[in-house]
């Protein structure tokens, strides 16, 4: 499933070609690309339906050549968190893709994995900060 991405601002205006004090947002978020936490907001389309989502872009990173996103829905009540590669476009431009199934667990398995390298060094950061 391939994803059209479209950045928006947290306050729901298509912020691009206004700036910060024409917009009418006053959650100080930088407009066009950050909710009021400093986290990007972006709404994807699905190609395939037409029906859009609005993700916070939690995370990045790579694996081998491959870079990948990781969302996480703006859905107060039961977030979810979503792992995208980025693929290039026919256009030349950037968007999103779904992972296929094999992929998938490959690629959450990884993520997992950076994730506990990186709390085992913020551990490791604040026993040091103790001594």
């Amino acid at each position: 499933m391939l994803f059209e991405e479209e950045k928006s601002c947290c306050c729901g205006s298509d912020c691009e070609e206004t700036t910060e004090e024409s917009c009418g947002c006053d959650c100080g978020c930088g407009c066009g690309d950050q909710d009021a936490s400093g986290e990007g907001v972006i709404t994807m389309t699905d190609t395939e339906t037409g029906e859009e989502y609005t993700f916070i872009i939690a995370d990045d990173f790579s694996i081998e050549d491959d870079h990948y996103c990781v969302l996480v829905t703006m859905d107060e009540k039961d977030p979810e968190l979503v792992i995208t590669k980025v693929v290039t476009l026919e256009d030349g431009s950037e968007g999103l893709m779904s992972l296929d199934d094999e992929e998938y667990d490959r690629v959450y398995a990884e993520y997992e994995r950076l994730c506990e390298e990186d709390e085992d060094e913020d551990a490791d950061e604040a026993s040091q900060d103790e001594e």
